[in-house]
Parts: structure tokens; C-alpha cells; sequence
């Protein structure tokens, strides 16, 4: 997620990667001054913090960056892909920081690094307990800011807790869906099974799954009614050889509304987005936990459509 991946069916010169970012950095300009640069804040980041929940007797650790500056910033908590961590994500949430956010980022109880966890990606993604640990985690984080004084107090005053997002790759989209309204089908229960937050005003999915694993079936995203951004890549196959598009379902099946969609020519699932999805990322996040509507006008253009070249695929509903 820290560059830019660029990769069409021919195998592109370095010239033209050059080129297309050029293009990119050029059309930010044209639009609403997006850049891919670090934004006007420094960054200062919370490490080595574990929080607790007694309810589940669970450890969560987590990572915060946060702009060093007076004032109250929107909140998001972004959740990693299965066998990561909380560091992994480092340059979406620092980029984010930068421009006037606060980007907590746990360790679930996948991940290899902070969690010990010794099984497969296909045991993590195959995992009920797993589906329903994440979002819970997501919830309890969100539980655990109205006291942060506990464990950062550093960011007494600093957090608007009536704006937060939820974001995450691949497991992690799956995590932010599922807080977003999306619902699955966990074995032995008799209907599917919500984990919205309403305390949540917009997701970000990079990587989602789509029907037919981790209990997701062809009405899941039915109740999906906050705003959502979905990424993808057009070579960006899924765990069990899913076609690039089946990870777009989310979009095509869900209700319409505050719904937008980028595919990424050439994009896989590791790199598919890097540029692209800091740029749209920090747009949505504007336009949603800030209500910028220069920043809603940036995402509904398509304008980087015209300018990239083609790599990417805009659509909204």
C-alpha cells in the first residue's frame, strides 16, 4: 500500500509509470488539490498500547497517529488483512494524519506479529470466531475513545467522536463491512447476523470478499446504508480463485446511495492501489467525516479517469 502499482496488459516502460503519476499529480491539482505528499500536519504516532476487554477477556493492541495539532479531528480505525498488524498499514495512516485525522490501527487475533497466530490466511479467513471477533474488536475500540484519557492522554480534546470511518484490506474490508451493515450467515444461527455500528458514518473497503465465503450470501449488503468507498484491482483474484470482479459485489448488490467504486487496471491484491488510494481514500474521508463538498465533487467527478490514462474505472450509484 505505499506506492503506486501500475501494470496494464502489456507490461508497462518506467517512462510511462512515470508518466501516468505525473498525470495523477497533475490531475489533483486540477481538481481539488489532492496530492499524494504528506498533508500540513506533522505526525505523531501511540505505540505499544493493549487494551482489554473484559467481556471477551481479549487483548487488542493498537497503534494511533494523530496530527500535532490544537483542535478535534475525525476518527478512523482501519482494519488489516488477515496475518498483519497493526503496523502494516503505517503509510495510510500517517498520510491520513497529515491531513487532519486520527487513524487508530489494532492488531486482530490473526495477526502473526502481535497476536502469535500460527495457522494459514485460509484457516484466519475460515474462521466464524474470526468473523465475529473483528468487528467486535472495531466496536470495542469505538466503546474504549469516550475514555482515551485511560490509555493516550495525549488526545484528550483532540478526538470528534461524531465523525468516525472504518476502513481495511482484504479481511479488514470484510471487517469494515460488516460495522458498516453488512451481514453473514455464522454457522449453527438461524438467520444472518448484524455487527452494524451506527456509531459509524462511512466505511472504506480496499480488497472486499464477495458472495459465497466467510457467510456471505447474494442479500448481505442489503442493509449497507453509510456511505462506502470500494477498491479493487483487475487482477486482484480472490482466496479461492474468485474472479477480480466478484470483490465489487458489495457495490453492485448493495443499495444505492452514497456509493462509489475504482477498479484499478492491472491491480493486484497486494498493490493494486498505493497512489490512487491515498488519493481517493482521504477524498471519501473529506467528504463524509467532514462534509467537504469540494471534496464530494472530487469523488463524483471521475476526473482521475480522464487524466490516468485509463488505468482506473470510476462509478457511483
Amino acid at each position: 500500500m505505499e506506492g503506486i502499482l501500475v501494470v496494464s496488459h502489456k507490461e508497462p516502460s518506467w517512462l510511462a509509470i512515470i508518466a501516468v503519476s505525473l498525470v495523477f499529480l497533475w490531475s489533483c491539482t486540477v481538481w481539488c488539490q489532492y496530492a499524494p505528499t504528506s498533508g500540513p500536519y506533522k505526525v505523531l504516532t501511540v505505540e505499544n498500547i493493549v487494551l482489554h476487554d473484559p467481556a471477551r477477556n481479549k487483548n487488542i493492541p493498537i497503534k494511533i497517529y494523530y496530527p500535532a495539532a490544537v483542535g478535534r479531528f475525525p476518527v478512523i480505525i482501519f482494519s488489516h488483512g488477515a496475518l498483519a498488524s497493526k503496523d502494516t498499514y503505517s503509510g495510510l495512516g500517517r498520510y491520513w494524519a497529515s491531513y487532519g485525522y486520527v487513524s487508530i490501527h489494532p492488531s486482530h487475533a490473526d495477526s502473526v506479529a502481535d497476536c502469535g497466530f500460527r495457522g494459514t490466511l485460509r484457516q484466519a479467513i475460515s474462521d466464524p470466531r474470526g468473523w465475529e471477533n473483528r468487528p467486535a474488536d472495531v466496536s470495542f475500540i469505538i466503546d474504549s475513545l469516550a475514555h482515551v484519557e485511560n490509555f493516550a492522554p495525549q488526545l484528550m480534546g483532540k478526538l470528534d467522536l461524531r465523525h468516525i470511518g472504518v476502513g481495511g484490506h482484504s479481511f479488514g474490508a470484510y471487517t469494515a463491512g460488516l460495522i458498516g451493515g453488512t451481514t453473514i450467515q455464522l454457522p449453527g444461527k438461524a438467520g444472518p447476523q448484524s455487527f452494524a455500528d451506527k456509531r459509524v458514518s462511512a466505511v472504506v473497503l480496499l480488497s472486499p470478499q464477495g458472495e459465497g465465503i466467510m457467510g456471505l450470501r447474494a442479500h448481505s449488503w442489503d442493509a449497507v446504508r453509510v456511505p462506502m468507498l470500494l477498491m479493487y484491482g483487475s487482477r486482484d483474484y480472490g482466496p479461492f480463485g474468485e474472479e477480480p470482479v466478484w470483490r465489487s459485489e458489495a457495490f453492485a448488490k448493495g443499495p444505492a446511495g452514497n456509493k462509489y467504486e475504482v477498479e484499478l487496471e492491472g491491480g493486484t491484491h497486494m498493490g493494486f492501489a498505493g497512489l490512487c488510494a491515498k488519493l481517493e481514500t482521504l477524498a471519501f474521508w473529506d467528504a463524509y467525516l467532514k462534509q467537504d463538498p469540494k471534496a464530494r465533487q472530487y469523488i463524483e467527478s471521475h476526473g482521475l479517469q480522464k487524466f490516468s490514462g485509463d488505468i482506473a474505472r470510476f462509478a457511483n450509484k
